[in-house]
Order: C-alpha cells, then sequence, then structure tokens
C-alpha cells in the first residue's frame, strides 16, 4: 500500500494504533486536526513538511493548549507503528483515502466541512462512495416485522437503481444492505468497528469481490465496539446519501435518535419515517419534528427526493400539539364519550386550508380525516396565522404554544419569511404575517 507523505503525515496525525498511546501521543481528534489543517493552510503550509522539517520553526506560531508541539513531535514519531498497519491492512484488501484524494466522497466535504473525517479507510468498489442514494437506519433490536419491511425497501432501492447506505449494524442496518444486495444492487456500509473482520466476513465477501459493496470507517479498521464512534459515524451515513429512512427508534435514545435529530437541524437529506402506532415509538416523535412519514408505496422511491410527501395523519394528528387549535378544543376532546376526532373551526385559515385540500382534483379526504394531503410546514403555518393574527410573536412563543423544538421553528419562519409569508421584526426579534402578502391563501402556496 503506497501512501503519499502527504497522507502518511495526516495518518501519523488523527490515527489511532493501539491502546498503549500515552496522553501526549494521543491522535487529534476530528476537531482538532480541523483547527491545526485550517492553521496550515493559512500559514502556506502542508502536513508533508511536518515529516522532514524542524517542527520548532515550523510551528513557531501555531498556540494550543491540548495541541503542543510535543504532542505532534510525538504522533509523528509513530512511523515504524504505521508501517506495520499498513502492511497488515494492505495484505486485507483495504485502501485508505484522505480529504485530498480525488476519490474522497465530496458529499462529505460539501455537507461536513471541515468536520469530515480526516482519513476513511475501507474496501470494496471505492466509486459507489460518490453515488449517492438511500441511508436506512433502526434499532439492532428491532423485530422480525421491521426487518421483514427493512429488507424489503433494500430490494426495492435496488430494483429502482438506487444505492443503498447503511451503518452494517446487525439488525436494521444488515437487513437494509442484504437486502439491496440480494437484488443485484450497490450499498455502502460505513462501520463504526472492526472493519478489517468484516472485510473478511463471508456475508459481505462475494459483494465486495463482484463491486457491489464498498465498506468504510473513520476509525482504525481492528478498533473494537465504541459507543461514542457508534453515535459519531450516523453522520456519516446521512451525508453519503440523497434520503434517509428511519425505520425503528426509541425517543431521546440511543445512536438512530440522535443522528435523525442531527439531520433534522442540520438538513442534511430528507428525512422519513416508517409510519407506527405506537404512542411509545420514536418515529412518531421525529414526524412531529419535521421529519416525514414514509410513503405505504415503495414502487416510486424517487419522490424521497422531493418535498414533503403527504403524511397518513389521520391516525396520529390527535396526539400532535403542532395540529390542537386551541386548548379548548384539546378539553372538549378529552371529554368522556366523544368518539369522533375535532375538527378546525369552520372559517379559520387552518380549515380554508384543509377545504382546498380536499377538493383537490384526484385527491380523496376521508371522513373524520381532512387532515390529508398536507405536510407538518403547512400546518405550521396555518397555525402561526391564528397564533398572530392579534399580535407578532417570538420564536420562543411559538415553540412553547406548538410545543415544538425551537431550532424546528426557527428553521420554518425563516423558510415561510424567505418565501415572503411572514415578516420579521427585530428589536426584539418577533415574527408577524407578512401584510404585503396578496391574499391569506397565498400563504400556503407551495
Amino acid at each position: 500500500m503506497h501512501l503519499t507523505p502527504q497522507a502518511q503525515a495526516v495518518m501519523l496525525l488523527t490515527v489511532s494504533f493501539g491502546k498503549s498511546e500515552s496522553q501526549d501521543g494521543k491522535p487529534f481528534s476530528n476537531s482538532e486536526w480541523a483547527k491545526f489543517a485550517i492553521w496550515l493552510k493559512d500559514h502556506g503550509l502542508e502536513p508533508a513538511v511536518l515529516l522532514r522539517g524542524d517542527l520548532d520553526s515550523l510551528l513557531a506560531g501555531w498556540v494550543d493548549r491540548t495541541v503542543s508541539i510535543a504532542r505532534i513531535r510525538a504522533l509523528l514519531g509513530r512511523g515504524a507503528a504505521l508501517g506495520l498497519a499498513l502492511e497488515k491492512w494492505q495484505r486485507a484488501g483495504l485502501w485508505i483515502l484522505t480529504r485530498s484524494d480525488q476519490e474522497y466522497p465530496e458529499r462529505l466535504k460539501r455537507r461536513l466541512r471541515s468536520e469530515s473525517p480526516a482519513v476513511l479507510f475501507g474496501c470494496g468498489n471505492k466509486a459507489l462512495l460518490n453515488t449517492g442514494g438511500i441511508a436506512v437506519v433502526g434499532s439492532r433490536d428491532a423485530d422480525e416485522q421491521d426487518l421483514a419491511y427493512t429488507e424489503r425497501l433494500g430490494a426495492e432501492a435496488a430494483a429502482q437503481g438506487y444505492s443503498l447506505v447503511s451503518g452494517g449494524a446487525r439488525g436494521v442496518d444488515q437487513s437494509a444492505m442484504l437486502g439491496a444486495l440480494e437484488r443485484q444492487g450497490t450499498a455502502v456500509g460505513v462501520l463504526a468497528d472492526s472493519l478489517l473482520r468484516s472485510a473478511m466476513s463471508s456475508k459481505y465477501r462475494k459483494h465486495i469481490m463482484s463491486g457491489d459493496l464498498a465498506l468504510i470507517s473513520p476509525y482504525n479498521p481492528e478498533a473494537g465496539f465504541n459507543v461514542g464512534h457508534a453515535m459519531s459515524r450516523n453522520r456519516y451515513i446521512y451525508c453519503l446519501a440523497d434520503a434517509a429512512v428511519v425505520i425503528s427508534s426509541t425517543r431521546d435514545k440511543g445512536g438512530t435518535w440522535n443522528g435523525a435529530i442531527e439531520d433534522i437541524r442540520a438538513g442534511w437529506v430528507p428525512l422519513w419515517v416508517k409510519p407506527s402506532n405506537d404512542r411509545n415509538s420514536g418515529n412518531r416523535e421525529l414526524a412531529q419534528r419535521g421529519a416525514n412519514w414514509f410513503p405505504e408505496d415503495m414502487t416510486s422511491l424517487s419522490k424521497l427526493f422531493e418535498e414533503a410527501y403527504s403524511a397518513p395523519l389521520q391516525t396520529l394528528s390527535n396526539e400532535l400539539p403542532l395540529l390542537a387549535q386551541d386548548d379548548e378544543r384539546e378539553a372538549e376532546s378529552e371529554k368522556e364519550g366523544e368518539t369522533e376526532t375535532s375538527t378546525p373551526e369552520e372559517n379559520s385559515p387552518l380549515s380554508e386550508l384543509l377545504v382546498s385540500a380536499s377538493v383537490t382534483p384526484g385527491v380523496s379526504v376521508p371522513k373524520n380525516s381532512a387532515l390529508v394531503n398536507i405536510d407538518f410546514y403547512t400546518f405550521f403555518l396555518a397555525r402561526f396565522v391564528e397564533l398572530a393574527s392579534a399580535a407578532p410573536m417570538t420564536v420562543d412563543d411559538v415553540a412553547a404554544r406548538l410545543e415544538l423544538e425551537k431550532a424546528q421553528v426557527n428553521a420554518w419562519l425563516k423558510r415561510a419569511a424567505d418565501e415572503g409569508k411572514v415578516a420579521k421584526l427585530t428589536k426584539p426579534v418577533r415574527y408577524i404575517i407578512n401584510p404585503e402578502a396578496p391574499t391569506q391563501a397565498a400563504l400556503f402556496e407551495r
């Protein structure tokens, strides 16, 4: 395995070669490396010069509390360990990419910028790293029904020409990848541990040899399971894809939940969640925070890359604060003996919106279910019209009234302001319906 001096320097500074490393020899974290790499670039230096030059002279202007020149010198002195590791990894058929390599995934660099991994280890078809596709994630302990659903989704993605991106862990990840591969599709697995062992696994080897699979990891190929690694690699799964699907998640717990929340906040790719009637399902909460409900029909997965799909909200609407009309309506809905779903007040903006949806050609709205064919952003606008009709509101006020995350409210209000549907006031920052909008109905035009 031939590495350029540039790649050698980057690996020496960022890759762990064993547990025996002292604090002075601890490899750079991703954030430490990003800071150091920017400093080198600003001073006209490349990592390779550190291998042959005088460090005290080259780094005379470098000052950092945790990254000392002594630590840098100790890391660069690990050449023998690097050589032994490279020989072993080469025999197993692994390859290495750094950010400066042409084959490094463009999506990672574009979406994560300086937070993209300094080094990627891998095996299989490198070209798959730049094909995008559909990310599928979920629990390691998913039930048989979810696993069968996941395998079918992987097969459909393959049949429709989309690559599958997942984490390679047992459960949902492996079911999705193998579902695609067994249908002669392609897949990328972003592993948190044990890349070397996985590369030799019988369940993956034939797909690696055929060029249908790439396994990658930002961590030492021999590293064992680490909770921190498992959590932090989730962002790479999302950022390698063009859309993502969460099969199952647990609210406020685990890597699947954290990765989905991070995607919602960062807006890397459209996020979809498998519908669930389980009140304790994290997927319901993710949908409330801005994810889309995955469509029942898998035969046209191209819609995953488009604007929000019309969610099957009729089975879920009563439990979403965003859709509640007011406190009195909520109280009425809890009265003993009530059997029908509460409907919006007549002539309210939300009611007008739902009526317009119900008369759209080709759209059928079931009785007691006017909530079909409308996405959460549109519902948010309708509720905001009612809340802010009397006076401007702050982001905190809107978030509290609708029981939404402040980050989600900020994102939706910014979008509405960009579209000219709301106006932003300052000192303090507040939002109100744009008085210059032509008509109230224009608020809901997409």
